[in-house]
C-alpha cells in the first residue's frame, strides 16, 4: 500500500462538517440553521481547497478511473458537479470525487498513481468560485440518500497515518518516537465544541476545524461580494443624473460628461493650450466668473470682511 497525499497544494477553504448561514459575505444570514441543513444534510460533505482555475490536481491515492467527463444533473453519484472525475481505490475500499474542475487529463479506465496529475481545477457544476471540491465514498453500501450524501468523511485518510507525509511527522530525527504534543494538537482541532453569542447556530454543535473552514469560506464570499458592490457603486456614480451647473441648462450624467470633454479635447487649438498668457487669461476669466457673488472673510483679521470679489 502506497497510503494518500493530498490533491493539491492549495490551503483547505471547508473542511468536512462545516456550516455557514450567510450565501454572498454580506453579513446576512440568509439560510437560517445553516445552509447544508436547508437542504437536508448534516454539513458539508468533503473537503473544499481554495484552488485557482487551471491548478493542477493530482489523484490522492493509487486507483482506477470509472468516470472522467461533464457530470451534469444526471451522473447518479456526481451530479452537480460539473466538471468530474471518480476513482476507486480497492485496496482501502473507498473511491474519491474530485468535482468544479475546468478540464481532466484522464478517462474512465485509466489507473493512477498516487500524486498524478489527473485534472484541472475550476469552478464548473454548482460552484460560485473556484475550487476544489474532494469527497469521498465507500466503493459498496454507501447510501446517497442519507445525510452526506453517502460520503464519508475523508479526513483520517488524507490527514492521518495512512498519508506518509503525516505519519512521518511523528518520527524523530533517529527514528525514535517525537513528543505526542503536535498530534494531540491536531487531535484539538476535531474536539466537539458548541457554539455560543446568539444567532440560529447557537447551542449547535461543531469543531474548530469547522469553525476555522467557515470562517475562511466566508472571508472568500465576502471579499467576491465586495468586488461586486464597488462595480455597482462606480456604474450607479457614472450614470447617475446630475444637473448642469453655471447657466447651462438640463441634466446629463457624469459619464456622458467625461465621453464629451475627451471628445472635444482633439478640438481645442494646441497653440491657445501652450500659450501662457492665453491660459492666464482663461484661468482668470474663470475666477472671476465663479467668485462674482462671493463674500470672503478673512480668518486672520477676526470681524473684518471684503467685499464680493469683483
Amino acid at each position: 500500500m502506497t497510503g494518500f497525499t493530498l490533491p493539491t497544494s492549495r490551503p483547505v477553504t471547508q473542511a468536512w462538517g462545516a456550516e455557514f448561514d450567510d450565501w454572498d459575505g454580506d453579513g446576512v444570514v440568509d439560510y437560517p440553521g445553516g445552509f447544508y441543513h436547508s437542504i437536508g444534510w448534516d454539513g458539508h460533505n468533503g473537503i473544499d481547497y481554495g484552488c485557482f482555475v487551471g491548478d493542477p490536481v493530482e489523484a490522492v491515492a493509487d486507483g482506477v478511473v470509472t468516470f472522467a467527463g461533464d457530470a451534469g444533473n444526471w451522473h447518479a453519484i456526481l451530479s452537480g458537479g460539473g466538471n468530474a472525475i471518480l476513482i476507486e481505490h480497492p485496496e482501502y475500499g473507498v473511491q474519491t470525487e474530485y468535482l468544479h474542475l475546468s478540464e481532466w487529463l484522464v478517462q474512465a479506465g485509466d489507473t493512477v498513481r498516487r500524486g498524478q496529475v489527473i485534472a484541472r481545477s475550476g469552478k464548473t457544476g454548482a460552484a460560485t468560485a473556484a475550487h476544489l471540491h474532494l469527497g469521498m465514498l465507500k466503493i459498496r453500501g454507501y447510501n446517497l440518500a442519507d445525510r452526506w450524501r453517502g460520503r464519508i468523511d475523508p479526513t483520517p485518510y488524507l490527514y492521518g497515518s495512512l498519508n506518509p507525509d503525516y505519519a512521518a511527522a511523528a518520527v524523530g530525527p533517529q527514528g525514535t518516537i517525537t513528543s505526542q504534543s503536535e498530534e494531540d494538537d491536531m487531535g484539538i482541532l476535531d474536539e466537539p465544541i458548541t457554539r455560543e453569542g446568539g444567532g440560529p447556530l447557537n447551542g449547535k454543535p461543531t469543531t474548530l476545524r469547522a469553525v476555522v473552514a467557515n470562517f475562511d469560506a466566508n472571508v472568500h464570499y465576502t471579499r467576491e461580494a465586495i468586488k461586486g458592490t464597488v462595480a455597482a457603486t462606480v456604474t450607479a456614480l457614472l450614470t447617475t443624473k446630475i444637473s448642469r451647473a453655471g447657466g447651462a441648462t438640463g441634466q446629463t450624467d457624469l459619464l456622458s460628461t467625461l465621453a464629451y470633454l475627451d471628445a472635444n479635447l482633439d478640438k481645442l487649438d494646441a497653440k491657445q493650450i501652450l500659450d501662457p498668457s492665453a491660459v492666464q487669461a482663461a484661468v482668470s476669466a474663470a475666477a472671476d466668473a465663479a467668485l462674482k457673488d462671493i463674500t470672503i472673510t478673512l480668518s486672520n483679521a477676526p470681524g473684518a470682511a471684503a467685499e464680493g470679489a469683483k
